[in-house]
């Protein structure tokens, strides 16, 4: 029921204009803030948690409001994901705003591979396509669904896009055969799915990073180019590109992820709101 569920909402968002799309997409997304007790309350307490640490005491109002806007970026960033397709260096070109494109360069000519690394911010799913798109190959680790049916649709959306998928579960062996052939793996690096993280300071609270972006650019050499995708005022995209972390000159795990936890703090403190973690970030946090 929820795969042809899904197959009837796709069908649809994708026959409709965008606004209209948008609009399926914010209708959901405004259901599941009033019905998701649980991820209200984890966006509510990510966003105390985000401000106080910038010195800022949030009022009931701000955080009330902008965990509902989290949410309906949210509706926004699935009409999107399921809408594009292939996507081309003409489709950048006329949507995507890019600053730092020199590092694009760079990816695309390094002889040493490139780790491209993002948090779940923005449209995550949408910056390896607009990258691959630019022909520049992608190899994508991606974390399965439940429902295989629904992971076979999902994985298809990101083949058209022409990005490369790796399974989270083989992800060790994949990350390793793309690195030696100078290709470029994108990973996602606020989320410690697999329970091998180490803990680190974030946003001034201990929690668990992942640390497979370090652990594979030291053994293999390979930079780390932070980039993310992040929805302007008119519903564009911008994508923000960093200058590269290169284990020639950081050559410590820990210096590397500190590096890495403070980009995906300075990108995520400008704009909580599109910052789409729906469970308790960090440890302490209540569940509801």
């Amino acid at each position: 029921m929820k795969y042809w569920l899904y197959r009837f909402t796709a069908w649809l968002i994708r026959l409709l204009p965008r606004k209209a799309a948008y609009w399926i997409g914010l209708r959901i997304c405004d259901f599941a803030y009033c019905m998701n007790h649980r991820g209200r309350g984890a966006v509510r307490e990510n966003m105390r948690i985000i401000f106080e640490h910038q010195g800022i005491h949030p009022s009931q109002h701000i955080l009330d409001g902008y965990t509902r806007k989290t949410f309906q970026y949210f509706g926004k960033y699935l009409a999107d994901f399921i809408r594009f397709r292939a996507v081309s260096a003409e489709d950048v070109r006329q949507q995507v705003s890019i600053r730092g494109l020199e590092h694009l360069e760079a990816i695309r000519n390094s002889s040493r591979g490139a780790i491209l690394l993002t948090a779940h911010f923005g449209n995550w799913e949408l910056g390896g396509a607009f990258v691959a798109g630019l022909g520049i190959p992608v190899h994508a680790v991606v974390r399965p669904v439940a429902s295989p049916s629904l992971e076979r649709i999902f994985d298809f959306f990101r083949r058209q896009r022409g990005l490369k998928t790796i399974p989270l579960e083989h992800a060790g062996i994949g990350i390793l055969k793309a690195l030696r052939r100078n290709q470029t793996v994108a990973l996602v690096g606020d989320r410690d799915f697999t329970g091998t993280g180490k803990p680190h300071l974030f946003f001034g609270r201990e929690t668990s990073l992942p640390r497979g972006a370090a652990w594979f650019s030291l053994r293999t050499g390979a930079p780390i180019y932070m980039g993310f995708v992040a929805r302007a005022a008119d519903d564009s995209f911008i994508l923000l590109m960093h200058p590269p972390i290169d284990p020639k000159v950081l050559t410590t795990e820990e210096a590397i992820q500190e590096r890495v936890a403070a980009i995906m703090e300075d990108a995520i403190a400008h704009a909580p709101w599109q910052w789409f973690i729906f469970d308790p970030f960090w440890p302490e946090q209540p569940d509801s």
